[in-house]
Formats: C-alpha cells, sequence, structure tokens
C-alpha cells in the first residue's frame, strides 16, 4: 500500500511538473509578424480552423492567450474551455501581454 500511495505521489509531481506555459497569439498572421512575444504560437481566432488547431495543444499546459485589445482573447479562452482546456487565461491586449511577460 505504502509503495503504492509513493507511485501515486510521483505520477502527481511529474504531471505538475511537466506542465508549461504556453503564450497563445490570436491575432491575424500580419499582426504577429509585427510584433509578438517571443516563442508565442500564432493561431487567428477569426479563421475556421482555430478550434482545430487548438484541439492538438495539450490540455495540461498553461495558456495565455491575447489578441490587439483582449475581445478576439476573450473568444479563443470561451472556445478553448469549451474544448476541455482547464488552465487559459485572457490577458487582454498585446501591450498587455508584454507588461505580464516581462513581469512575470
Amino acid at each position: 500500500m505504502r509503495q503504492l500511495f509513493f507511485f501515486l505521489c510521483i505520477v502527481l509531481f511529474v504531471g505538475v511538473v511537466s506542465a508549461k506555459e504556453v503564450w497563445l497569439d490570436v491575432r491575424t498572421a500580419k499582426e504577429y509578424s509585427e510584433g509578438h512575444i517571443p516563442a508565442a504560437i500564432n493561431y487567428d481566432v477569426l479563421k475556421q480552423d482555430f478550434a482545430a488547431k487548438v484541439s492538438k495543444l495539450s490540455r495540461e499546459d498553461s495558456y495565455k492567450v491575447y489578441c490587439k485589445g483582449g475581445k478576439r482573447a476573450a473568444q479563443a479562452v470561451t472556445i478553448m474551455q469549451d474544448n476541455g482546456f482547464k488552465d487559459v487565461t485572457n490577458i487582454g491586449g498585446y501591450e498587455d501581454a508584454q507588461r505580464v511577460y516581462a513581469n512575470p
């Protein structure tokens, strides 16, 4: 019994440690090319394939979502939550994202 408990603790710990923070820019490719958070993934929320693209992402990771002003990010967060993502945050606009990224 003790070994089983130890094993489960390790599995839970590894699951928590392996989750990563992912920045998701939901603006257009043009907006993204004009400036973005380093290593941010760019999936345009207004394109029809947005839900299909995000469905391939890990639901174990933590997502920070931003756009130009926050409205598209809110739309993206709703789509992601409806698809089983638990840790999704609407950061707001690009300027907000820059501040959050610079001061974690």
